[in-house]
């Protein structure tokens, strides 16, 4: 049951219509290159503290790779909390967290009910991929999605979800 669960996540980023144009590999922290993420040409990116942030171009989808120590954890949950709070983004509802080993790396999901100020509905996803690095370091991987950006740009994040290539 859960191991179905963890695929119709791992589905729910896939999808079934066109690809876009894909940039070049774009490393998730320039400090730690632990990792790298190819990125379709017309998303916009842009440096954070600790990795870098992707938008859509009609800003329907953010998403950010951050580089976290594992006793970080807790300060970037409060950050993404305190981020969500003023974008007017109401938690409604989570899921348990999931384990499932992608490529040979231990990876954990975790999605959120959400609903934006305007009252449509959101979804929030925490991914936890373990990239098995000498610092202890994970990657977290926080995706923020309208329902029309998640199925508008579903096959689009299946590339960029498969792109991620460990150093």
């Amino acid at each position: 049951m859960l191991r179905k669960t963890v695929l119709a996540l791992a589905f729910a980023l896939a999808g079934f219509g066109g690809l876009p144009a894909m940039a070049g590999a774009l490393q998730i922290t320039e400090a730690d290159p632990v990792a790298v993420v190819t990125v379709p040409d017309a998303w916009t990116t842009a440096k954070i503290k600790r990795g870098v942030e992707i938008r859509t171009p009609d800003e329907e989808i953010y998403l950010w790779f951050e580089l976290v120590a594992p006793n970080e954890l807790d300060a970037v949950q409060k950050e993404h909390d305190s981020y969500f709070a003023k974008e007017g983004v109401t938690v409604t509802g989570a899921s348990e967290t999931l384990k499932q080993e992608v490529n040979g790396k231990a990876w954990s999901f975790t999605e959120l009910k959400a609903k934006s100020k305007d009252g449509d509905d959101s979804i929030i996803r925490y991914i936890a991929i373990n990239p098995n690095v000498a610092s202890g370091k994970i990657i977290m991987m926080t995706y923020w999605a309208s329902l029309d950006g998640h199925k508008e740009h579903d096959a689009a994040m299946k590339a960029l979800v498969d792109s991620i290539a460990y150093k």
